[in-house]
């Protein structure tokens, strides 16, 4: 278990959140800095989708009751376990009794990500629609539906049999006050002048401090429709940058509303997902128009590095399947791992708990 001395300015349990049922009206949710919760789990051995601590800003003060494996990444929150600063990014053994706390921001960001071996489960925290995150304007997932609060108690899981440490990601992001974000057109771009375009990728915009997780707001020049902010209410993606009437650009985030009815005049790449999600109020934000394969090529390298982080943990190997994590067994049905790979394609067995298929897989790719 864990012990919440402080809880921070806010502290949520998440996890990669609940897609499929926007159609009901439930938001995704989820950890914002996908490639920061993702790395900090890898780090410690965890199933990537496994529940972990966001921290924003100010990160709270932790007592841990058993010797453990934790990951800190994302902002640097400065850090510190029984009074003697950590680095981020990389592996950590805490001992039974350590007590973690954070100075406080230092400009690399605003939101941090606590993995622990084992994650989160039971005494409070609830799995709802197969996700962990926490929704707190629907009170429901994570501990209790809310935000932690002093004196929380949060029991952890069993963390992976085998898993020894000494991960460390090479490399990691740097989270500026100054930004360059990637982003494609549409969908709906042509509801904007040709002058809006040039203004969107030519002029600076502030974050306003009324940004949330639910949407990250801009200040700068206002962007002009064609004929009207409006369009019949449509689904809404993370990282499209809708515009109300006053043309000022909002970035909407995971817990962004289902639909909107607002013109929608780009999105951000997904690659780009995580200096969006760090970005302090203050900063300055400047857009940069790619196509659609540099998009998919920049995500292909972001999701390299994690590949080769997870393949250092000498563990099973894993794929998805059709987005669900399952394990690669040999025809004995014994753990595959990256280290028997001899050859750039092989045939494995794949298995998601309910059915098998034999399938041919390319490294390469």
């Amino acid at each position: 278990m864990i012990e919440i001395h402080k809880s921070g300015t806010l502290t949520t349990i998440q996890d990669a959140g609940r897609p499929g049922y926007q159609e009901l009206g439930v938001p995704e949710s989820g950890a914002l800095d996908n490639f920061a919760f993702r790395c900090a789990n890898i780090l410690v051995g965890n199933p990537e989708n496994t529940a972990v601590l966001e921290a924003v800003l100010f990160g709270p003060e932790i007592k841990f009751s058993e010797d453990t494996f934790i990951a800190i990444t994302g902002a640097d929150l400065g850090p510190s376990v029984d009074g003697e600063v950590v680095n981020m990014w990389k592996t950590l053994e805490v001992s039974s009794g350590s007590i973690l706390r954070f100075s406080g921001p230092t400009g690399n960001g605003m939101r941090t990500y606590l993995s622990i071996s084992g994650g989160f489960a039971g005494d409070g925290t609830k799995r709802v629609m197969n996700s962990y995150s926490t929704y707190i304007p629907g009170g429901f997932g994570g501990h209790e539906g809310r935000a932690l609060r002093d004196g929380d108690v949060l029991t952890t899981g069993r963390g992976v049999d085998g898993f020894e440490g000494g991960l460390i990601l090479d490399n990691p992001p740097y989270f500026g006050d100054d930004e360059v974000i990637r982003i494609i057109e549409g969908p709906q771009q042509n509801s904007f002048t040709e002058e809006a375009i040039d203004t969107l990728t030519s002029a600076s915009y502030e974050v306003t401090p009324n940004s949330d997780r639910m949407g990250c707001r801009l200040d700068g020049p206002a962007l002009e429709h064609v004929n009207g902010p409006d369009v019949i209410s449509d689904g809404n993606a993370f990282g499209v940058i809708q515009v109300p009437g006053d043309g000022k650009p909002i970035i909407l985030l995971a817990d962004r509303g289902t639909t909107g009815g607002y013109t929608k005049i780009a999105t951000v790449i997904t690659a780009d997902r995580s200096q969006l999600a760090q970005l302090i109020p203050g900063s300055i934000v400047k857009f940069e128009m790619v196509g659609q394969e540099k998009a998919v090529d920049l995500l292909r390298e972001q999701e390299r590095s994690l590949t080769e982080l997870s393949n250092k943990q000498g563990l099973q190997l894993k794929f998805k399947v059709n987005g669900v994590l399952v394990d690669v067994v040999d025809d004995n049905e014994g753990p595959f791992t990256i280290q028997d790979l001899e050859n750039t394609s092989y045939t494995a067995l794949v298995s998601d708990g309910s059915s098998d298929h034999q399938v041919k897989v390319d490294i390469s790719e």
